[in-house]
C-alpha cells in the first residue's frame, strides 16, 4: 500500500493545477492569451533550462552500466519505430499522429524516475535509474522534435520532408539547445556559480506548475469526449502493453532488482507535461496531448502499483 499511497502523492498535485487552471479559466481570470504566452514562455524558457539543470548535474560514469543502457536505448527505438509505423496506419491527421506517437513513447521520467526509485530502493538502489537520465532525456527530446516536424499538420502525405529543414529545426528547437548547453558541464564536471544556479532553478520551477495550469484553462470536456476513444488506446498501449513486453525481455534476460526496477520506471511512468508542452508549441494537437497525459497520469497511480505488487511478489525486484 505504499507504493499506491506514493503514487497517488506524486500524480495528485498535478491534477490539482490543471484543476486550478480550469477554476481560473471559468472565472476569467486567466484567458486565450495567458495560455498561449505561459506554454510559449515554458517551451522557450523554462523547459530549456530546466533540461539544462537535469543534464548539467547528471552524472554519465555513475555505476556506468553498458549492459543497462543499451536494452532501455533500444526498446525505446524499437518501441518509437513500431508506432511510426502503425500509428499513421489508422490515424490520417498528421497532428493526431505527432502527438499520439509522442504521447504513448514519452514517458514522466525525468521528474517521477529518481523519487520514485528512491522510495523503492533507497538511495543506493536508484543509481541504475539515475544513470539512465542523461540518455533518455535527449533521446526523448531529440526525437520528440523530428517526430512532431515530420508529422506537421503543415505537411501533407505528399508534401517530400526536406533533411536540411528537419535538421535546422532539430538544431534551433529550445530543448535540444538547453540539452547540448548541458552536456558539457556533466561531461568536464563543471560548476556554476551558486547565484547563477538559484536562478535558473527558480526558472526550472516554473515548468510545471505554468504548463499544467495552462493545460487545465484550455481544457474542454467537448474536446475530451472526442478524443476519448484515442486517449484511452494510448493509455493502454503505453501503460500495459509495451511495459508487459519490455518488462518480459528484461526478466528473460537476467535484469533484476535496482536494474529491473530503472527499467520498470521508464516504461511504466505517465505520460510527460514536456510532451504537451512541445505539442502546443510545434503545432501539434495539444487536445490529444493533454487528453493523454491527464489519463496516463491518472491510471499510473495503479499501474505502477499493480506493477510493483506483481515484480515483488515474485521477488524480482
Amino acid at each position: 500500500m505504499d507504493h499506491l499511497f506514493y503514487s497517488l502523492e506524486s500524480v495528485v498535485p498535478l491534477f490539482v493545477l490543471i484543476l486550478i487552471g480550469y477554476l481560473l479559466r471559468r472565472r476569467h481570470i486567466i484567458n486565450d492569451s495567458f495560455i498561449q504566452v505561459g506554454t510559449t514562455l515554458g517551451f522557450k524558457l523554462a523547459l530549456p533550462v530546466l533540461l539544462f539543470q537535469q543534464i548539467s548535474n547528471a552524472d554519465f560514469t555513475q555505476a556506468f552500466n553498458p549492459k543497462l543502457i543499451l536494452f532501455s536505448l533500444s526498446a525505446t527505438l524499437t518501441s518509437i519505430l513500431l508506432l511510426c509505423l502503425l500509428i499513421p496506419r489508422f490515424i490520417k491527421e498528421n497532428a493526431r499522429r505527432g502527438a499520439m506517437i509522442q504521447g504513448i513513447y514519452r514517458g514522466n521520467f525525468a521528474i517521477l524516475g529518481v523519487p520514485l526509485a528512491i522510495n523503492m530502493f533507497g538511495e543506493t538502489g536508484a543509481a541504475p535509474t539515475s544513470l539512465l537520465l542523461p540518455f533518455t532525456i535527449p533521446l526523448y527530446n531529440a526525437l520528440a522534435v523530428i517526430i512532431l516536424t515530420v508529422f506537421s499538420p503543415d505537411r501533407d502525405a505528399t508534401h517530400k520532408i526536406s533533411l536540411k529543414a528537419l535538421i535546422k529545426d532539430i538544431v534551433a528547437n529550445p530543448l535540444i539547445i538547453g540539452i547540448a548547453l548541458g552536456l558539457p558541464f556533466s561531461i568536464f564536471h563543471w560548476k556554476l556559480p551558486a547565484l547563477v544556479t538559484k536562478s535558473l532553478s527558480q526558472i526550472a520551477s516554473l515548468t510545471t506548475p505554468l504548463s499544467l495550469i495552462c493545460l487545465g484553462g484550455q481544457f474542454t470536456f467537448q474536446a475530451a469526449r472526442k478524443n476519448f476513444a484515442l486517449s484511452c488506446l494510448a493509455t493502454a498501449i503505453k501503460l500495459v502493453v509495451i511495459p508487459a513486453i519490455v518488462l518480459t525481455l528484461a526478466i528473460l534476460l537476467g535484469f533484476r532488482n535496482g536494474e529491473l526496477g530503472a527499467i520498470f520506471i521508464l516504461f511504466m511512468a505517465p505520460s510527460a507535461v514536456s510532451g504537451y508542452i512541445m505539442a502546443k508549441n510545434m503545432h501539434s494537437d495539444d487536445q490529444l496531448a493533454a487528453q493523454i497525459l491527464i489519463m496516463t497520469t491518472l491510471v499510473s497511480c495503479f499501474t505502477l502499483f499493480g506493477g510493483i505488487f506483481l515484480l515483488r511478489t515474485f521477488h524480482l525486484l
